[in-house]
């Protein structure tokens, strides 16, 4: 199965989200949080526009220490191997990083993935951050972030976008998995599929695998309602 990325109805809203926090003139400059279950695509969504558009990718990692995550930023901004030792100073460096970026007409935009998962004084890092450069924050994490961000209203008050990531629909797993696999999913194929995956990206992709296989057993590219079932029974794809 080939990798690809497939431009589902969540990832158009998250590229208009980014799109209109980016545009300092004609859009809404301020934070993105983008959210949903564990699945959804939001990360892939993230990296690939980081990837296309430029910026500074992070993940959270587990009890970061404010130290931590500056200086863990701080060398992302900057490119470099090793950041200050104390966190005012990296705060600092990111900062006049960001700043530069944005009078050379750069992208200066943080995706900061996992953000579920920060004590909330890194998100105050960021809000810092944003109000010190204007560079666009990118919140992506799971249901949680949502109560997080709302109990603090100096942070909500400055969200301009939200995403939520729901279930990715029947025409989203046809696309993915003609792209992905060169297989026509029948129908009722397609919407086995979005019943056993919940609609959960990750699942599908599994499932489509799983397909692929079984089609070109059969010397075919068409997958059916019957090879849906075949492959139910293969585990248990129940979500918690």
């Amino acid at each position: 199965m080939r990798s690809v990325f497939v431009e589902t109805g969540n990832v158009t809203a998250f590229r208009r989200a980014v799109l209109a926090v980016e545009d300092t003139e004609r859009g809404q400059p301020g934070i993105v949080v983008a959210w949903g279950q564990a699945g959804r695509g939001k990360t892939f969504a993230a990296r690939n526009s980081h990837a296309e558009r430029g910026g500074v990718f992070l993940s959270a990692w587990e009890g970061m220490t404010q130290a931590a995550f500056l200086g863990r930023l701080c060398k992302e901004t900057t490119g470099a191997e090793t950041a200050p030792r104390s966190a005012h100073a990296c705060k600092v460096r990111i900062i006049e990083t960001l700043e530069k970026r944005r009078q050379q007409g750069m992208v200066a935009t943080i995706y900061m993935d996992e953000a579920d998962r920060l004590a909330f004084g890194r998100i105050e890092d960021l809000r810092d951050i944003h109000e010190a450069t204007g560079a666009a924050v990118i919140l992506i994490g799971e249901e949680e972030l949502i109560g997080l961000l709302s109990e603090r209203r100096r942070i909500w008050s400055r969200v301009t976008q939200e995403v939520a990531f729901g279930p990715v629909d029947e025409a989203d797993i046809a696309a993915f998995a003609l792209e992905a696999a060169s297989l026509d999913l029948t129908p009722d194929a397609c919407a086995k599929v979005r019943a056993t995956s919940d609609g959960d990206m990750r699942l599908v992709r599994n499932m489509v695998q799983l397909l692929e296989q079984a089609a070109k057993a059969r010397e075919t590219n068409v997958a059916d309602a019957a090879m849906v079932a075949a492959i139910q029974k293969q585990k248990s794809w129940r979500r918690a």
